[in-house]
């Protein structure tokens, strides 16, 4: 039986201190990563709230690059609403890495706090592979910041992936899976230096690439790869 509940990711406009020495050595670090394959992550997105085209491409060439400098990649399939399944199938025929499954909407369910960015959906043993992301609240916090909208929406996608790669109690004491966002994450959102952790790098390279081990090995989907969008929620909110 599955369990939900939601975790806090709020994102509050005042100035605060972080500490430079981590900032600095998780650019250093991320700046080094380099593989000669790296694991693969598979998205399908689901665009309900009509994004458009050039800020949606943005966004998942900001998500990519977060990636990236973690030590994976990401492929992306943008899906429309009729083809369902099929979008998705079409990722899983490469054989390659895990498939996760994006939904930008305007709609938010009832259950989920009205100042929420978004939710991952985890199955009870952490892993995952559906996720919502709120437009409209990201709209908002570009308004209230002033900032750039695809590459806030880049780094609310990425949070989202990370929660579904990470598994539970994903969020950290700094980077891209802070538990609380505030003025020096959305400035570092604009400098393309807010980053996963060295560690949490480690972590997700390693959980992808024993997810695909498993699934070659026995030859048919897994219970996390069919697992249904109900679930416990890694929710994350904007301030009051």
């Amino acid at each position: 039986m599955h369990r939900e509940f939601k975790t806090i990711l709020a994102v509050a406009l005042v100035a605060v201190t972080t500490s430079a020495c981590l900032a600095s050595a998780q650019t250093s670090f991320a700046a080094k990563v380099s593989f000669a394959k790296n694991p693969q992550v598979s998205v399908s997105v689901y665009d309900d709230a009509r994004v458009s085209d050039e800020t949606l491409a943005r966004a998942e060439g900001e998500a990519a690059r977060i990636f990236s400098r973690a030590g994976l990649d990401v492929r992306w399939s943008n899906c429309t609403a009729t083809e369902k399944d099929g979008c998705g199938a079409a990722l899983n025929e490469t054989g390659d890495g895990v498939h996760l499954v994006l939904r930008i909407t305007p709609k938010i369910r009832g259950t989920i706090s009205d100042i929420a960015f978004g939710v991952a959906y985890l199955g009870s043993d952490g892993n995952g592979r559906y996720g919502d992301v709120f437009w409209e609240r990201v709209k908002d916090l570009q308004e209230n910041s002033k900032g750039d909208g695809a590459l806030l929406l880049g780094g609310v996608m990425a949070h989202e992936m990370g929660h579904l790669l990470l598994g539970s109690n994903a969020h950290a004491v700094s980077g891209i899976m802070r538990a609380q966002w505030e003025h020096s994450e959305l400035r570092r959102i604009g400098m393309d230096s807010l980053l996963f952790l060295p560690e949490q790098g480690r972590r997700m390279r390693d959980r992808v690439s024993r997810r695909e081990e498993a699934r070659m090995s026995s030859g048919v989907r897994s219970s996390e790869e069919e697992g249904s969008e109900s679930g416990r929620g890694e929710a994350f909110r904007s301030p009051n």
